[in-house]
């Protein structure tokens, strides 16, 4: 199993965007030993080729451009992507937004507690994420679960 963090700052990532701490301050100039960092977010992998995110942040594009691993291969169709499913822990814009971004028509599964779901699907925003192409799990809190791509073969995650 591999996993990746491929963001590991609080909401609004770091250094948040009003914020004048003298570190925040240090990351905006450039200063060495501090770095900017986008918000949390994890990748996981059985094989290496398929991918399962722990999250959507608003900066999943930046997170994805950064990981070459989450990116289209060299070989594959014009338009593919290794992420096989989201897991989302709660429904914190944090944590939902990115699945906005993720919404050109490629085929991945979303997992998410009953709560979760319920909150997507009252949020006319997300029906952008066609449920043909993008089905929405069911993640129980007290069983354990196999996650699936949107193709229902497992991810080994």
């Amino acid at each position: 199993m591999r996993v990746k963090i491929i963001g590991s700052a609080a909401g609004g990532g770091f250094p948040q965007w009003n914020c004048n701490y003298r570190l925040s301050r240090a990351a905006r100039a450039g200063m060495p030993g501090v770095h900017s960092r986008t918000q949390s977010s994890i990748a996981a992998s059985a094989d290496g080729k398929g991918w399962v995110l722990f999250n959507a942040s608003p900066d999943i594009r930046q997170q994805i451009g950064q990981a070459p691993e989450l990116q289209p291969a060299a070989d594959a169709p014009l338009r593919s992507t290794p992420i096989r499913a989201v897991v989302l822990t709660n429904a914190d814009v944090d944590h939902v937004a990115g699945l906005l971004s993720l919404r050109e028509r490629q085929p991945f599964a979303i997992y998410a507690s009953a709560q979760v779901l319920a909150t997507l699907e009252a949020n006319s925003i997300f029906n952008v994420l066609d449920p043909s192409i993008v089905p929405r799990r069911l993640l129980a809190p007290t069983e354990e679960v196999a996650i699936r791509g949107a193709d229902g073969h497992p991810t080994g995650v």
